[in-house]
C-alpha cells in the first residue's frame, strides 16, 4: 500500500488540510476541491462578499466585475502555515512541512459603455508538502517502524476570460460569465528510507466555466447570485509508479454562491454568504493505492458554509477595516478532512487609484469527526488598482 497525503483547505469554501490514512487519501483529492481563499478581501472578510464584492469576486461571480467604470484589477500572493493534531505520536510519528508561498490570484478587467471585458487566474487548490517521521511496514512476518520520507505537490489553476454587462434603464443588475481553461498537476514521492522510490504524477487540462447575477435592489442593498460548473480534466501520467504511461479522469467540483450585502451608511457595510460545494460530485479516476483495483473514496455529501462579515472605512475613506466569520452549515461528511469554521480580520489602505490590503485568517478543520485536528494561519497580500 502506497502513501498519500489529503490537504483541503476552505475558504468561505475553500479550506485546507492534510490526512495520514492510506485507505482514504490518494493523488487526486488535492485539486479536485477547492482548499483556500484567493485574496484578502475573501480571506479577511471569510468568504462573506463571494457574490457581491468587486473583481475580487469575479472567480465566484463573474458579474462583480462590472462594478467600475474605466480599468480595474487585483493581485494577491499568499502565505501559509499550518498544525496537524492528528499526527500519531508513538511508534509512528510524523513531522511535516509545507510551501508557505502562492500567487494565488489576480484579475484585470476594463470596462465601457455597459460592457465588460477582462482576464482572471485563479488557484484555489495548491499543496507543496514534504513528510519524515517513521510508519510500519511488514518485514517477513513481523512488523517493523522503518523511517519514511514524503514529498506531495498539487495545483489547480484557472485561466479564463471574463466578460460582463450591466443591464436595466438605471443599471442596477449585472450579468456576467467567464470561460477558458483548468490546469490540474499532482506527483507523490515516497520512500522507505534505503528502499526503492515510489513515485508518481499527473497532469492534465480542462474547460471551465462560470456564471454569475448581481442587483442593486436599493442605493443600499445588493444580492448577488454564482455558479460555477465542475470540469472535467482529462489527465495523463507518464510517471505511474513504474508504469510508462495512463490515460484517466478528474473532476472538479462545482460551486454555488448566493450573498447580500447592505451598506449602513457610507462607513459601515454589511455582507453575508452561502456557499454550497458540490464535494459529492468530485472525483478521480486515479489512485496511489492498489486495493479495488485503484478505485478511491469519494465524498458522500456537499458541503454549505456560511460567512457573515463587516467592513467600516475611517480616516476620511483612506482606511476600511475588515473582519469575517464562516461556519460550516451542513456536515455529514465522515471521510476526510473537512473545515469547521475560520475568522479573518484585514484591512485596505487606499491612496489616488491605487490600494494595498492585507489579511490574517485561522481556519480549523475536522478530522473523521474529530474537532480542531487541523489549524490554518494564512496571510494573504493584495495590490489593487481602480483608473
Amino acid at each position: 500500500m502506497r502513501y498519500a497525503i489529503l490537504i483541503l483547505v476552505f475558504a468561505v469554501f475553500a479550506f485546507g488540510t492534510a490526512c495520514a490514512d492510506d485507505t482514504r487519501t490518494s493523488i487526486g483529492d488535492t485539486p479536485r476541491t477547492y482548499s483556500h481563499y484567493l485574496n484578502s478581501q475573501q480571506a479577511a472578510l471569510c468568504g462573506a462578499s463571494a457574490a457581491t464584492g468587486g473583481v475580487s469576486a469575479c472567480f465566484y461571480n463573474p458579474a462583480a466585475a462590472s462594478r467600475h467604470d474605466g480599468i480595474s484589477g487585483q493581485a494577491t500572493i499568499r502565505l501559509n502555515r499550518k498544525s496537524r493534531d492528528y499526527f500519531p505520536d508513538g511508534d509512528e510519528h510524523y513531522e511535516s512541512s509545507d510551501g508557505v508561498f502562492l500567487f494565488s490570484h489576480a484579475v484585470a478587467v476594463k470596462s465601457s459603455d455597459n460592457l465588460t471585458l477582462g482576464f482572471s487566474y485563479a488557484c484555489p487548490s495548491y499543496r507543496q508538502l514534504e513528510l519524515t517521521g517513521t510508519r510500519p511496514t511488514v518485514d517477513d512476518m513481523v512488523t517493523v517502524y522503518k523511517q519514511y520520507e514524503g514529498t506531495f505537490t498539487g495545483s489547480l489553476r484557472f485561466f479564463e476570460a471574463v466578460i460582463a454587462s450591466r443591464i436595466g434603464s438605471s443599471d442596477q443588475g449585472a450579468l456576467g460569465v467567464s470561460a477558458g481553461v483548468v490546469s490540474l498537476e499532482e506527483s507523490v514521492r515516497d520512500v522507505y528510507v534505503g528502499d526503492e522510490l515510489e513515485k508518481a504524477r499527473v497532469k492534465g487540462m480542462g474547460f471551465t466555466a462560470a456564471a454569475g447575477f448581481l442587483f442593486d435592489a436599493t442605493e443600499s442593498l445588493t444580492f448577488g447570485l454564482g455558479y460555477r460548473w465542475g470540469s472535467d480534466v482529462k489527465v495523463r501520467s507518464d510517471d505511474w509508479y513504474g508504469e510508462d504511461r495512463r490515460d484517466e479522469t478528474s473532476k472538479t467540483q462545482a460551486t454555488a454562491v448566493a450573498g447580500v450585502t447592505y451598506c449602513l451608511n457610507d462607513l459601515l457595510s454589511l455582507h453575508a454568504s452561502y456557499v454550497r460545494n458540490g464535494w459529492d460530485k468530485a472525483s478521480s479516476t486515479l489512485s496511489a493505492y492498489s486495493e479495488d483495483g485503484g478505485a478511491r473514496d469519494e465524498h458522500e455529501e456537499p458541503l454549505a458554509t456560511g460567512a457573515f462579515g463587516i467592513e467600516s472605512a475611517i480616516l476620511d475613506d483612506k482606511l476600511t477595516l475588515r473582519a469575517g466569520y464562516s461556519i460550516a452549515m451542513s456536515n455529514d461528511i465522515e471521510v476526510g478532512i473537512v473545515p469547521e469554521n475560520s475568522i479573518g480580520f484585514g484591512g485596505v489602505w487606499s491612496f489616488e487609484e491605487y490600494a494595498i490590503e492585507a489579511a490574517l485568517v485561522r481556519e480549523q478543520f475536522s478530522e473523521g469527526g474529530e474537532t480542531a485536528q487541523v489549524t490554518n494561519y494564512g496571510f494573504y497580500t493584495s495590490v489593487g488598482y481602480i483608473f
